[in-house]
């Protein structure tokens, strides 16, 4: 079954929490290259990591109506992605934007919807491609101050909820936008690249018994909850939270870096 790994902020704490949705048949756009882009997340965790298969990866960015992160925010995943991953042919990163008129909010299914519908970027040849839609609207499971900030939702596809990220940033004792919005886009992606025992085989017990998928080492990138207080002052320091060292020895054994 698909795979939902999603970041949730709240006002007192930052985390991520899963669940499952229904898989979603081909509907032709992989561009010959059968079910490539269509499988569980973490599933490409090694494609991803590794130059053996693809020594390339495309990131096709997609803002539903005009929403779109700091040019700063994907400069810093660039970075991120080029320090993890084994890519020497480089990472590009291609901007589109699409129109949306539908409803108030979204279902992880709406998204999937929109990114069937609109994606043109597929892994092909010695090049792996990720899609990551950029929601101008929140998702339908946000009540009060539990929100959904992000969800990695297949194998090369992610959702990051731009509305959100601005509602929760920016302002007095909020985190900065660049900071908010990179720890979200980072987190996502490192789910797709297998963390934490999905995908990527574990080097060391470090999963969260409690929260599967997830580092048990408080203050990594891929901790489940983070305490609110201790994020927005790393943030408004601008300190993003990094993978901790087990973490990383976990993508090192499987390719990466």
């Amino acid at each position: 079954m698909k795979k939902l790994i999603t970041l949730l902020f709240a006002i007192s704490l930052m985390g991520c929490s899963s669940d499952d949705g229904n898989n979603h048949v081909d509907n032709g756009n992989n561009a010959g290259n059968g079910n490539a882009n269509l499988r569980a997340t973490g599933a490409s965790a090694e494609e991803l990591l590794r130059s053996a298969e693809y020594d390339q990866l495309e990131i096709e960015v997609i803002y539903i109506n005009g929403a779109r992160p700091e040019t700063e925010t994907l400069v810093n995943l660039r970075t991120f992605l080029q320090e993890r991953l084994n890519k020497p042919d480089g990472i590009t990163i291609i901007e589109r934007n699409i129109t949306d008129s539908t409803g108030e909010n979204y279902t992880i299914e709406e998204i999937d919807d929109l990114e069937q519908a609109n994606r043109t970027s597929f892994t092909r040849d010695n090049t792996i491609a990720v899609s990551i839609i950029v929601a101008d609207k929140p998702n339908e499971r946000d009540e009060g101050n539990s929100v959904v900030l992000g969800t990695a939702y297949r194998n090369t596809s992610l959702v990051i909820y731009q509305s959100t990220i601005e509602r929760f940033s920016g302002g007095l004792n909020q985190p900065s936008r660049v900071n908010l919005e990179t720890t979200v886009y980072n987190h996502e992606f490192t789910h797709l690249m297998g963390l934490v025992n999905l995908g990527t085989p574990l080097q060391s017990q470090h999963e969260d018994a409690d929260n599967e998928n997830h580092c048990d080492v408080q203050g990594c990138l891929m901790f489940f909850e983070i305490n609110g207080g201790n994020v927005l002052n790393m943030m408004n320091m601008s300190s993003i939270p990094q993978l901790d060292a087990q973490c990383l020895a976990d993508l090192r054994a499987n390719g990466g870096r």
